[in-house]
């Protein structure tokens, strides 16, 4: 279970390339019969599949971490985008754990996230908290 040990631990996914295609399917899949999006244009929660899958998948393997999928809860989740990503931008991800405070009997991890693009520029900045049971 994660602890106050765990404060600081950081995850890694370099290479994230945005794929336009299926960037352009899932600005489909939101926007339903509406186009509200150009090609090449990446819809913001995109950042979903480049910034925090490939790090939180890392975080939810990490045995020393411990988190119990079975009893985990995605509590909140907050983005911000400095500059537009475009499809084809290759990125660097990066997930930290914030915060890890006990309340109730449950674990509340808090994990901030980050995507630059090579050039250094960031993409994406987030913040997701976790309930675990």
């Amino acid at each position: 279970m994660p602890d106050q040990s765990h404060v600081g631990r950081r995850y890694e996914a370099s290479g994230q390339v945005v794929d336009g295609g299926a960037a352009g399917a899932f600005a489909a899949a939101i926007a339903g019969p509406d186009e509200v999006f150009a090609p090449g244009v990446v819809p913001p929660t995109y950042a979903s599949f480049y910034c925090l899958f490939p790090t939180l998948y890392q975080l939810f393997g990490d045995a020393e971490v411990g988190v119990n999928l079975a009893g985990l809860v995605h509590g909140e989740q907050s983005f911000e985008w400095p500059v537009p990503v475009r499809a084809g931008d290759v990125v660097d991800a990066s997930a930290v754990i914030a915060s890890v405070e006990e309340k109730r009997g449950m674990t509340f991890l808090s994990i901030d996230h980050e995507a630059r693009r090579q050039d250094g520029e960031t993409v994406c900045r987030g913040r997701s908290l976790m309930i675990i049971r």
